[in-house]
C-alpha cells in the first residue's frame, strides 16, 4: 500500500498549510521587522593547492538550518538574514578542513572567492582477520511493518540528509554499499554523497571516512544501490550511514523513499547544509552490506533487521466499544526491588513512540513503567486517534470521520486500563504521567482542563507536544479561558512544545505562546509550566526530543 507524503504529515497531525510569518508574531519572538531583510552572498569556491573548482561544498550558518551548497562549477549563492549578519559562515566538505569566516568580514571586503585547504589523512593499515569472508546486511531491508510511508527529499535550494544508525560486525569489516529503497521511478538522475559519522550524544558526530564519495544514479523503484567497493571502507561497531540528497538547479520532482512508523531505529534527518539534526518518528528502510569474518560473528544483534515490540496485553473497552493494544515495559530494577512501587508513564500512539521512548528511559536508568496505549497496527491508529483524542465533536472543516470520543477514552483510561495496570503492577499512584505528540497533546491538554476542574488529579505530570490547538475552532483553548477554578494545594507539572516550522494551521506559534502567556497567569498557579521551543523543527520533528527531554524532568 502506498501513500503519499502529505498523508503521512497528515498521519500525527491533520491539516497541512502553508506557513507564514506576520508580524504580530516576529514581535512576539522579539524579532524585529526589519530582521526579514536578508543579504545576498554569492562566490566560487576553489581547492587552494591547485585552485580546482569544488563542487557540492556545504555552505551554511551551524545549527541555524541556513543553508546551501555548491553547484558543479563551484558556484553558491546563499541568502543570510540580517537577523544572522553577526554569525560565521561555514563551508565544509569531506577530505577539506572545514572555513570559517565572519559573515560580516565577506560582506564588508565583498569577498567572492573562497578557498580550502585540503586535510591530511593518516592512512592506517587494515587488518581483516579470517581466511574467509562472507557478505552480511546491518540495517532495515525486509518489509516487516503492516503499513510504510512514503517520504521525499524536499529541499530544492539545499542539500537533504537521512542517516540511520548501523550496528555492525565488532570486529573490521569493509563496507561495499549502501543501499536504500525508493517508491517511485523517475524521469531524470538524482546526485548522491554516502556520509559516515560517528555516534556520539544521541546524534551523528564528526566524519570517521573522510573520503568523497558523490555517485549519480538513475531513479527506479526498488532498492537504490551506492557500490562501495572501490572506495575500500573499513569500520566496525556502531555508526551512523547517512546518504545526502544535492540539489540541482533544474527543476525535478522529489524522490520518495520509503520510511517505517514504529521500531526503536536510531534515525536521523536534517535539511539544510551545517544544518542541526532532529529525530524523526519514523526510520529509514536503509542497510549496508559488509564482508565480515565467517569465523567470528561478533555481531551487536542475533538478528540486524529491527524487531519492534508487540503488545503486552488486549484490553476490550465498555466505555468506547473497542479494543486497545497495551504496551508494557518494567524498569531493569523491578524485579530485584520487590518491594518497591514505581512511578508509571502513560504513553499515547504506542505504535509509532513506544519502542523510542522505552530506548530514552533505559538511556536514562529510568524508575519509571511505561504504558503505551495503542491499536492493532499504524493504519487504524490514524482513524481511531482522530475518535479517541477530541472533544467536541470536529467541524466541517476539520475534516474528521470521526471525532469527538475524547470523554469515553479518558474513562477507559481511569476505571479500566488504571484498574489493570495498579492490578498488576507494583504502582505509585501519586506519580503517575500522561504524554503526547499532536492530538495525542491536545488529549493531554483536555484531561488537565478536566482534572483541574474537577479537582480529580489522577496524574501528576503533562506532557504535550505541538498541540493541535485549532481543532474545532480552538476549542481547547476556549475550555481553559472559560474554567471555573476549584483551590487545589496538588502541584502539577506541565510540559509544551512547539516548533518553529509548525505546518499544522495558519498562525501556530501566535497561538502557542499566546497560550503559554494565558497559563502562566495566576488564575493557573498551581501548574508548573515549562515550555519548549524548537525554532527549527517542524510538527513531526518535535514529538521525540519533547518525551526524552521530559523523561529528565519527571523522575
Amino acid at each position: 500500500m502506498k501513500i503519499e507524503i502529505r498523508e503521512f504529515k497528515n498521519i500525527l497531525g491533520k491539516k497541512v498549510f502553508t506557513f507564514k510569518f506576520i508580524f504580530t508574531i516576529l514581535i512576539l519572538l522579539g524579532i524585529s521587522y526589519s530582521s526579514i531583510a536578508q543579504k545576498n552572498l554569492t562566490g566560487v569556491i576553489y581547492d587552494s593547492g591547485n585552485h580546482t573548482i569544488l563542487s557540492f561544498v556545504n555552505i551554511g550558518i551551524k545549527g541555524k538550518n541556513i543553508g546551501t551548497s555548491s553547484s558543479i562549477d563551484g558556484t553558491f549563492s546563499i541568502k543570510i538574514p540580517l537577523l544572522n549578519v553577526n554569525d560565521t559562515l561555514t563551508l565544509s566538505m569531506v577530505g577539506y578542513s572545514e572555513l570559517h569566516i565572519p559573515i560580516q568580514n565577506i560582506a564588508i571586503t565583498h569577498q567572492n572567492i573562497f578557498q580550502m585547504n585540503s586535510k591530511a589523512i593518516e592512512i592506517k593499515p587494515v587488518v581483516v582477520l579470517g581466511r574467509k569472508l562472507v557478505e552480511q546486511d546491518f540495517g532495515i531491508k525486509k518489509n516487516i511493518s503492516l503499513l510504510h510511508f512514503l517520504d521525499a527529499s524536499i529541499n530544492k535550494n539545499d542539500i537533504f540528509e537521512i542517516a540511520q544508525l548501523v550496528e555492525c560486525d565488532t570486529t573490521i569489516s569493509k563496507i561495499t554499499s549502501v543501499n536504500l529503497h525508493i517508491n517511485e521511478s523517475r524521469i531524470d538522475s538524482g546526485t548522491f554523497r554516502i556520509n559516515f559519522y560517528k555516534y556520539k550524544n544521541n546524534k551523528p558526530a564528526e566524519r570517521i571516512i573522510e573520503k568523497s564519495i558523490i555517485q549519480k544514479k538513475q531513479i527506479i523503484e526498488g532498492w537504490l544501490t551506492f557500490d562501495l567497493t572501490e572506495y575500500k571502507v573499513y569500520l566496525k561497531g556502531s555508526f551512523i550511514v547517512a546518504i545526502e540528497f544535492i540539489p540541482t538547479k533544474t527543476k525535478s520532482s522529489p524522490i520518495k523513499y520509503e520510511i517505517k512508523l514504529g521500531g526503536s531505529s536510531k534515525s536521523f534527518v536534517r535539511t539544510s547544509s551545517q544544518g542541526e539534526w532532529s529525530v524523526p518518528p519514523h526510520h529509514y528502510r536503509l542497510y549496508v552490506t559488509a564482508l565480515v569474518n565467517n569465523n567470528k560473528r561478533n555481531y551487536h544483534r542475533d538478528n540486524t533487521e529491527e524487531k519492534e515490540s508487540i503488545a503486552t496485553t488486549t484490553l476490550f473497552s465498555k466505555t468506547v466499544n473497542d479494543s486497545f493494544s497495551i504496551f508494557i515495559k518494567l524498569p531493569k530494577n523491578y524485579k530485584k526491588n520487590s518491594h518497591q512501587n514505581h512511578p508509571v508513564i502513560y504513553l499515547l500512539d504506542a505504535n509509532v513512540y513506544f519502542d523510542i521512548v522505552a530506548d530514552a528511559m533505559k538511556e536514562n536508568n529510568s524508575n519509571s513503567i511505561l504504558v503505551g496505549i495503542g491499536y492493532k497496527d499504524v493504519f487504524i491508529m490514524n482513524t481511531m486517534r482522530d475518535r479517541d483524542y477530541t472533544f467536541p465533536k470536529a467541524l466541517p472543516q476539520d475534516s474528521f470521520q470521526i471525532s469527538g470520543g475524547a470523554y469515553n477514552f479518558l474513562s477507559f483510561i481511569y476505571e479500566e486500563l488504571n484498574t489493570y495496570i495498579d492490578k498488576n503492577y507494583r504502582t505509585d499512584t501519586t506519580n503517575r504521567t500522561l504524554m503526547g505528540h499532536s492530538l495525542g497533546a491536545y488529549f493531554t491538554l483536555y484531561v488537565l482542563g478536566q482534572e483541574m476542574q474537577n479537582k480529580h488529579h489522577y496524574f501528576k505530570n503533562y506532557v504535550a507536544a505541538s498541540p493541535y490547538l485549532g481543532y474545532c475552532n480552538d476549542a481547547l483553548i476556549k475550555q481553559f479561558q472559560n474554567m471555573t477554578f476549584n483551590e487545589s494545594s496538588n502541584q502539577l507539572k506541565l510540559i509544551l512544545s512547539a516548533g518553529g516550522n509548525e505546518d499544522e494551521e495558519v498562525g501556530y506559534i501566535n497561538k502557542f505562546y499566546s497560550f503559554v502567556q494565558f497559563l502562566s497567569t495566576s488564575n493557573f498557579k498551581t501548574i508548573k509550566l515549562k515550555h519548549e521551543f524548537y525554532p527549527l523543527f517542524g510538527h513531526m520533528e518535535t514529538a521525540v526530543p519533547t518525551f526524552t527531554r521530559a523523561l529528565k524532568e519527571i523522575k
